[in-house]
């Protein structure tokens, strides 16, 4: 009541206030005296670092109160483990708040995070955390040392160091006290006294204590639950294993403090598996998409909110990228884990916009599963709560639109499939007059739909896996739903799962796959497989990358894609091993196929570009060691300068000709950057 004096008491240790309003405890402390009290003895009951409420203490303190209202707190309900903390609190969310928004609204201190290669020693990337005398060598610690002294802060150091190990933490701060920087270490055994003097120490002014200290090494016990907001330093020297340790860790030193103007992180990245987390952690981005990814770190300093800084070195983002790459983030087990956080936290099933709504992950890496292909695939898999059965046919039709049309890079095929669940039967005046009002830039692609829909654009295996879906009947002119497809359409679930996936895909190109390049359907910087070109391109037949083999020519279409590896890999023979390589960010030489001379087919068209009009797309990927995907970027159309040069293919006797090329568009620098780099 307003007015009212509140009482405040703590109940740990030896303190005992019982006539207290407000009583506050240790979760240790409380669970160890329940009998003391009664079980309606509290009208609210708060549990702060909520996320622990599935552990026994947390458990027996829940079951002996009987609160009018239970209330928990934290920063990271998303658990590793299987204990749903969501449903435990009835899944009432009064507030939630991520990291970036906390940094948009200036409730947190600005940050500049440093990602630093790891030291060499001997000659050999520290990979194995494990190796205590590699941690604790000599020259890691005047390593370490260099970088921070590099990269100071403005005012008083008072920094936290976290370790993989407590040897390493306890000798670590002896080596760094012996180069007289005044620290300690603490840990697991620490006592509770011992970490409040040390934080003291830490915090205090060093003109009235003469043990102050300018480092804490630690082991995880300052990840969470611990208040210390004048540290303005943050160094991890441990391998990033979660995101959720990773900011909680970042948090430690973000609480706003009189006096500090920012936190410096530096995070020195060794040769290990899960860097690829850091990008994740920093930008709060749980779809795992790998081109999110790739993009914040290189334009982390325009991502991050307000005032804080990201920056990599060469060493350390070369390592990231090629970690992105390599990563299955498609995997089942990632996939469920992110199903189910996003499950809990929302108490349902979740549909697909829910993913995109939550910042959950993203649905295409799902669908691009060849165990899942399709969220009903998934759910009949790993739901039990999820009883829908379809036929072969219409899973296939699910498997089909999900995994060839629901990304959005194409919406002429959504557009359609969506007006005929809608009718039987389209005219092709209806469905032109759909594309050009919703969408003024893309060409309408009428007969390329035609094919897409009627299993005449896939060939070989593909063929064979989508044999079923036949979406339109034969027909030169008006667009008419198959008898097979009218037969899956009278199942009003499977009816409903379609449109969900195809409204999803014409949401997706809203977002991402709108702004087209020169009248295509193309987008520049986007990705694109050998596939996705052929259909976008509008040709009558998918060609496979083997058959394409670097660019092919269409005759219907007059286009001339080319698709680039930037980076050749050691395996690659010399009879193949084309030495394509940008000049400038407007200017490419490109190698033909072999054996060719000036005479042959291509060259000739490229020689005439000008009166004949062909289109010449580049497609580039900086190598070919992504684990999921076999996409290109998309750099635009490019026209050839003129100069043609014979050559003869290193290690062979095959003849070659170098093509070089203009870009109407150059390359962004960014991007530019990542491609070209060693």
């Amino acid at each position: 009541m307003v007015g009212q004096e509140y009482k405040l008491g703590l109940y740990t240790g030896s303190e005992r206030e019982l006539d207290a309003n407000y009583l506050f405890s240790t979760v240790q402390s409380l669970s160890r005296h329940l009998e003391e009290f009664d079980p309606k003895t509290f009208d609210y009951v708060v549990f702060d670092e909520a996320h622990h409420v599935g552990a026994g203490s947390y458990q027996r303190i829940a079951s002996h109160f009987e609160p009018r209202f239970m209330l928990g707190m934290t920063a990271t309900p998303t658990r590793n483990d299987e204990f749903n903390v969501y449903d435990f609190f009835d899944n009432n969310i009064a507030y939630q708040i991520t990291l970036q928004r906390a940094q948009e609204a200036d409730m947190l201190a600005p940050f500049h995070y440093f990602g630093i290669h790891d030291l060499q020693v001997d000659g050999e990337e520290i990979d194995d955390y494990a190796d205590f005398a590699r941690l604790t060598s000599d020259a890691r610690v005047e390593h370490v040392i260099e970088q921070l002294e590099r990269y100071d802060v403005d005012n008083v150091r008072r920094g936290l160091v976290f370790c993989s190990r407590t040897e390493e933490a306890h000798r670590l701060a002896r080596l760094f006290c012996e180069r007289g920087y005044r620290s300690l270490a603490l840990d697991g055994s620490s006592t509770d006294q011992q970490r409040e003097d040390a934080i003291e120490r830490l915090e205090c002014d060093r003109s009235e204590r003469d043990d102050w200290l300018e480092f804490i090494f630690t082991v995880d016990i300052f990840n969470e639950g611990v208040d210390i907001p004048s540290v303005n330093l943050i160094v991890m020297l441990r391998p990033t294993e979660s995101a959720i340790i990773f900011v909680q860790q970042l948090g430690r030193g973000l609480r706003l403090h009189e006096g500090k103007d920012y936190v410096l992180v530096l995070d020195f990245i060794g040769n290990y598996k899960k860097s690829y987390l850091i990008p994740i952690a920093l930008s709060g981005d749980r779809t795992y998409n790998k081109d999110n990814l790739r993009r914040f770190i290189r334009e982390g300093n325009r991502i991050i909110p307000g005032c804080s800084t990201i920056s990599f070195d060469e060493v350390s983002e070369r390592r990231i990228y090629q970690l992105i790459d390599r990563e299955k983030f498609g995997s089942v087990r990632l996939v469920r884990n992110e199903y189910v956080a996003l499950k809990n936290m929302l108490g349902r099933i979740p549909t697909l916009m829910d993913f995109y709504e939550n910042g959950a992950i993203d649905v295409q890496l799902i669908f691009s599963n060849n165990r899942l292909g399709s969220y009903h695939a998934f759910l009949t898999k790993y739901e039990r709560e999820y009883e829908t059965k379809f036929t072969k046919t219409q899973e296939q039709m699910l498997r089909f639109v999900s995994q060839k049309l629901a990304s959005g890079k194409r919406v002429q095929d959504l557009l359609l499939l969506k007006m005929l669940l809608a009718s039987p039967i389209v005219s092709r005046e209806a469905y032109e007059r759909a594309v050009h009002e919703e969408h003024q830039s893309l060409p309408t692609a009428a007969c390329s739909v035609r094919n897409v829909l009627s299993s005449a654009f896939l060939t070989g295996g593909q063929a064979n896996t989508f044999s079923l879906c036949t979406f339109l009947a034969s027909g030169d002119r008006d667009f008419e739903i198959s008898d097979t497809f009218a037969r899956a359409l009278m199942d009003p679930e499977f009816k409903s799962q379609l449109e969900e996936v195809v409204d999803y895909g014409i949401f997706i190109h809203g977002k991402r796959f709108a702004q087209n390049y020169r009248d295509t359907s193309l987008v520049l910087y986007q990705k694109y497989t050998y596939e996705d070109v052929c259909r976008i391109l509008e040709w009558h037949q998918n060609v496979n990358g083997q058959n394409i083999g670097g660019y092919k020519y269409d005759a219907d279409t007059n286009t001339f894609p080319v698709f680039i590896n930037y980076e050749k890999g050691d395996d690659i023979a010399d009879s193949i091993r084309y030495q394509d390589r940008f000049v400038t960010p407007s200017r490419l030489i490109a190698i033909s196929k072999q054996p060719r001379n000036m005479n042959s087919p291509e060259i000739e068209r490229l020689k005439n570009v000008e009166s004949n009009g062909m289109r010449t797309h580049l497609f580039v990927r900086k190598n070919k060691s992504d684990a999921e995907s076999k996409e290109f970027y998309y750099l635009g159309e490019m026209m050839p300068t003129g100069r043609f040069t014979p050559i003869i293919m290193a290690g062979t006797d095959k003849p070659a000709v170098e093509i070089e090329y203009d870009l109407l568009t150059p390359v962004a620098d960014e991007l530019y950057d990542y491609i070209t780099s060693g």
